[in-house]
């Protein structure tokens, strides 16, 4: 073994192990998350109701712009508070067949016409705000997080969701997990997948709600 050698392998050893004794100090150093506002993209691959898990013929698409600020560091594990503004949603949901009512079933809402196009396939239009969010952030090097997080809020929406007796106003909850790469020192990207759920929490007639199966592609200015 080299002079060389001798002296960068117990170098090497002492820096495992503080890295092992400090976990957190050494994770903000090389890789500490920063305040993120981000542009959200996204649209979903499958929609089903959230009380039967029945598929919806239809579709989740929102433009979101994200928020995020850093609260703390636990053992390698970065915590932010995350809000969410969703200025454009466009929902596409209807009644599974069989749930459409029939005059022997249901006749006060098969024989309303009015009542009865809110069981029909048709696009909404909704906003929403997502203020109770948080994400962690998992350090895998100087430049590559991965991320899981939840946001959860309102919406409102020009029709009823997803279909009949529900409502136009819903509550959202929606937990994701991505991957973030940073491009330099003040601009990230990350693609992802979440799980939407929206319900009315039973304050219509009905609550059938409504999962979205999202993939998200997010564009961020780091700060």
């Amino acid at each position: 073994m080299s002079f060389s050698a001798r002296h960068t392998l117990p170098g090497i050893g002492l820096a495992i192990l503080l890295s092992l004794s400090h976990p957190t100090a050494l994770s903000a150093q090389v890789a500490a998350q920063r305040p993120h506002v981000s542009l959200l993209l996204s649209g979903a691959v499958d929609t089903r109701t959230a009380s039967h898990n029945e598929t919806i013929d239809g579709a989740f698409r929102t433009l979101a712009v994200q928020v995020s600020r850093p609260l703390f560091t636990v053992r390698g594990v970065h915590v932010a508070w995350l809000g969410e503004i969703m200025p454009a949603m466009l929902v596409t949901a209807g009644a599974p067949p069989h749930r459409v009512p029939t005059p022997d079933v249901d006749p006060t809402e098969a024989n309303d016409p009015r009542r009865l196009e809110r069981y029909a396939v048709r696009d909404s239009y909704g906003i929403g705000f997502a203020p109770l969010g948080a994400e962690a952030a998992l350090s895998l090097n100087a430049n590559t997080h991965l991320l899981l997080n939840v946001t959860s809020g309102v919406a409102w929406f020009s029709r009823v969701v997803p279909y009949g007796k529900a409502t136009q106003a819903n509550f959202t909850v929606a937990p994701g997990l991505f991957l973030e790469r940073h491009l330099g020192n003040t601009q990230a990207v990350a693609v992802g997948y979440q799980l939407h759920h929206l319900s009315n929490a039973s304050m219509g007639g009905a609550n059938p709600g409504m999962n979205s199966h999202i993939f998200s592609l997010r564009v961020s200015k780091l700060r």
